[in-house]
């Protein structure tokens, strides 16, 4: 014990400079008499305002203001925010090590003072932090509020400095020209998806990767609220050869957004891969998927070095993904359409990858909401 408290010798600082740009770029919100305001700070911007690094834990700070022009006391819940969001002093009770006993005590009120507060009196304003778990990309998430006669709610999507997605660097509106683009009915989809035999294929365009399992339909800035309500996470861009040449290529282009599902902060569950569509469905954007559940090997060192399995039945990646969407409320319809032959589970294909696969021929195609949709408000379409 002597040895241990011998060697806690350092003092705490922190430095509140960076928070000038953190609230400078906060997205606020109105709804009657509240108002929101959001930010999230990257990671060097949290070491610097906390004294300690936040991300390498897992960490990831959202700051808050909430002005209540109302005439009753609102309560906000931080399990809206994240439902496993840490508190402030188990925050500072990880970061403890190696510090004097001052500086523990002065580490933890800094953690315990610049906290949200639960409560905001009518007519006041109260601003502070809630520790949430680090999700990369664009940070979704609802701020809810509570009074005696009245709630709130708000959905914010908050850039995070530093991280530049891989569908960031793509002009959509230039993608494809005018002549290029066709606009579909419903039956001239159907007719046109049954028809178009959709794979994916290598880097050269000979050898064939996987079909696409799923069309999503809707405006892009939508899809992205839908994905990101529902948890998927954005890629960065890649630049790695390896990874270019390993891409699944359709339209001759690599996927114009990778968004990932994560099992926990290692591993994902499932990967979603986008490639927007000559087409659109009624006036709206067709994307072209892939969505596959990865199979998690035995070892931390297997994942490393040969990374995740695809689980061979591809439609439990499609399935899975429909029922996130609605349970998420973020699919306003569905439809099923058999476009192909199905492959059995004895006759697998393999991809130009050495991944094996077997499917039962069906596409779902989804229409996605940017807004929440009610779980009974989801239509199915024939």
């Amino acid at each position: 014990m002597l040895f241990l408290s011998a060697c806690a010798t350092q003092s705490y600082r922190y430095d509140e400079t960076p928070f000038a740009a953190v609230r400078e770029r906060a997205v606020t919100q109105t709804s009657d008499t509240v108002t929101v305001s959001a930010s999230v700070p990257d990671a060097n911007e949290a070491r610097a305002i906390f004294g300690v690094p936040l991300y390498d834990r897992g960490i990831q700070p959202v700051w808050l203001k909430i002005v209540n022009h109302g005439p009753e006391r609102m309560r906000f819940a931080p399990t809206s925010l994240d439902r496993d969001y840490f508190t402030p002093l188990e925050v500072s009770f990880m970061h403890r090590k190696g510090l004097t006993e001052g500086a523990r005590q002065q580490m933890d009120r800094r953690f315990f003072e610049t906290a949200m507060p639960r409560q905001i009196p009518a007519g006041e304003t109260r601003a502070g932090y809630v520790f949430t778990h680090v999700s990369p990309g664009t940070k979704s998430f609802n701020i809810d509020l509570f009074g005696s006669a009245s709630d709130y709610s708000f959905a914010f999507f908050v850039a995070v400095p530093g991280f530049v997605p891989d569908h960031a660097g793509i002009d959509f509106t230039s993608l494809y020209q005018p002549s290029e683009m066709v606009d579909m009915d419903l039956e001239t989809a159907r007719r046109e998806l049954v028809e178009g035999n959709l794979v994916s294929s290598d880097h050269t365009g000979q050898k064939t990767g996987f079909p696409v399992n799923l069309i999503l339909v809707g405006q892009g800035l939508d899809v992205r609220k839908a994905l990101l309500r529902a948890g998927w996470t954005e890629s960065p861009a890649a630049t790695d050869e390896e990874q270019i040449r390993q891409a699944q290529y359709l339209f001759g282009r690599m996927p114009d957004a990778i968004f990932r599902k994560k099992r926990n902060q290692d591993q994902d569950r499932n990967k979603l891969f986008l490639w927007m569509a000559p087409q659109r469905i009624e006036g709206k954007a067709v994307w072209m998927a892939q969505v596959s559940h990865s199979i998690v090997r035995k070892t931390r060192f297997e994942q490393a070095i040969f990374g995740a399995l695809i689980d061979p039945n591809i439609d439990d990646g499609r399935d899975f993904f429909v029922q996130n969407m609605w349970y998420s409320q973020s699919l306003l319809q569905i439809a099923w359409l058999t476009a192909r032959e199905p492959i059995s589970f004895e006759d697998r294909r393999v991809s130009f990858n050495e991944s094996r696969y077997f499917t039962d021929g069906r596409l779902a195609i989804a229409w996605l909401s940017g807004e929440p949709v009610s779980l009974t408000e989801t239509r199915i379409v024939d």
